[in-house]
């Protein structure tokens, strides 16, 4: 598994900032979303195919804008 510490090295704004800038960790906003995954967290096959159905017509309705403005699909 790539460690999300990695993810995003050498992307961005942030790659451009000179070395002596240190960058921030907005540890406010992890621990918020660290609370939202733990509250939407389930087991329910029901739900969790609810989720799935509902991250298809997403992706679907990504890759269709893309696709009207030109670009290439994000999603396969």
């Amino acid at each position: 598994m790539t460690d999300p510490s990695n993810m995003w090295k050498g992307h961005g704004a942030a790659s451009r900032c000179p070395a002596s800038v240190a960058r921030s960790v907005d540890t406010a906003t992890l621990d918020l979303l660290s609370v939202w995954q733990h509250e939407d967290a389930t087991s329910d096959p029901r739900q969790l195919k609810a989720a799935e159905e509902e991250l298809a017509v997403f992706m679907n309705s990504v890759n269709e804008a893309r696709r009207a403005s030109g670009e290439p699909p994000v999603y396969p």
